[in-house]
């Protein structure tokens, strides 16, 4: 964890360094889990009370004491009024939260730009898709796509989904594809890699309260807008064990947030996944969802002239090949940065870089980048091929 003490230099930032005061603790690492999805509402309000007993204990400034009561009172509004089927009335209450911070870079940037996403701007951000099937499914790269238009009403409802129309999910390692699809077997598991030209604007939501390396040395503005975006990460942040659901309240607000960021302009949302044990092994877990908007008469969204992705590679097939074959060199953004990436549960974490999923992201990469015929990374134009 960033401290940033060295960089607290007068009394206003002083003031702003309340976080390091022992407002942490463990009661706000995400997710939270509860059995049931009617105890939803009540445990959201529990952990806002959390938040604001410990920010009152740590001492916080009144303005920030404001906003963790504003967001706590207008987030539960919108739930509120979605219980009620006033359901217009929620989404206007949480796309104004959302356009309070649209203006602090923090929160919205460009992709390659973006706080979700540290490392070298200047480094290309891999990104990776998943599809499940066996390998004689060989899916080639159009494959990876989104739904085509014919196929819209395949559409499914995701957490950070808005719903009936499809977005492009991506995660920026196979290992983050893994957990999405629920873990499916080796054989099972169809990866390609994917880049983006980095011109999407994204809402960051990869947001964890042991993590204040963006807080530019505790200056006022961006300790409101993490607040803001705090608030706005704990209420998507939620699984619910009830089996045999059709209805999912943790929805609510990421739905709405999508909604929001659709009507205000943006490409997207980052946030990390919610099937970590804790978000602290995430760093190598972080989702991104781009909004799909089809043209009238094409089958594709022109998000595809954005982005160049491979054919995809069965994980199972990968492990048979001898280790000279397997161990690629390739920069990853994912781990080039001061952030420990550490993946799997408190008991038995592991560095992301001595993982297999690792080396299969290099692989990936790698061998994308050697094909030869302009088929090559780096030789294909922004513009995937659906010819």
């Amino acid at each position: 964890m960033l401290t940033n003490w060295d960089l607290i230099e007068d009394g206003a930032k002083m003031e702003l360094s309340w976080l390091l005061n022992d407002f942490i603790c463990n009661d706000l690492y995400a997710p939270f889990v509860v059995k049931l999805d009617n105890d939803y509402y009540s445990c959201l309000m529990e952990k806002y009370n959390i938040v604001f007993n410990q920010a009152e204990k740590a001492g916080a400034d009144d303005g920030s004491l404001a906003i963790i009561k504003k967001y706590r009172n207008k987030i539960l509004e919108a739930l509120r009024s979605y219980y009620k089927a006033d359901i217009a009335k929620s989404n206007t209450i949480i796309r104004n939260l959302v356009s309070e911070v649209r203006s602090d870079s923090f929160a919205v940037a460009k992709l390659g730009e973006s706080w979700a996403f540290p490392g070298n701007r200047s480094q290309e951000i891999q990104f990776f898709r998943s599809r499940k099937g066996s390998p004689s499914s060989a899916y080639a790269a159009k494959e990876m796509l989104h739904l085509p238009k014919s196929l819209r009403s395949k559409t499914r409802s995701y957490r950070f989904s808005i719903p009936g129309s499809p977005a492009y999910y991506l995660a920026n390692s196979s290992y983050g594809c893994w957990i999405e699809t629920e873990f499916p077997p080796e054989i099972d598991f169809n990866v390609s890699p994917v880049v983006l030209d980095g011109t999407q604007k994204i809402l960051n939501l990869a947001i964890n309260v042991r993590d204040f390396g963006g807080l530019d040395g505790f200056d006022e503005g961006r300790v409101h807008c993490w607040l803001k975006l705090f608030m706005l990460m704990i209420a998507t942040s939620y699984r619910i064990d009830e089996a045999g659901r059709t209805f999912k309240s943790e929805y609510i607000v990421s739905q709405a947030i999508m909604m929001a960021c659709k009507k205000l302009g943006l490409d997207g949302v980052a946030y990390y996944s919610r099937r970590v044990e804790d978000d602290v092994f995430a760093r190598c877990a972080v989702n991104l969802a781009l909004f799909v908007n089809y043209d009238q008469h094409k089958e594709y969204s022109p998000l595809i002239k954005h982005m160049k992705i491979d054919d995809s590679f069965n994980y199972a097939l990968y492990k048979q090949l001898s280790p000279s074959l397997r161990c690629r060199d390739y920069e990853l953004r994912s781990v080039d940065h001061a952030y420990i990436t550490n993946i799997g549960s408190y008991d038995r974490q592991h560095p992301y870089r001595e993982t297999e999923f690792f080396e299969f992201d290099r692989y990936l990469f790698a061998t994308w980048q050697g094909k030869t015929n302009g088929r090559g990374k780096d030789d294909l134009p922004w513009d995937v091929s659906v010819d």
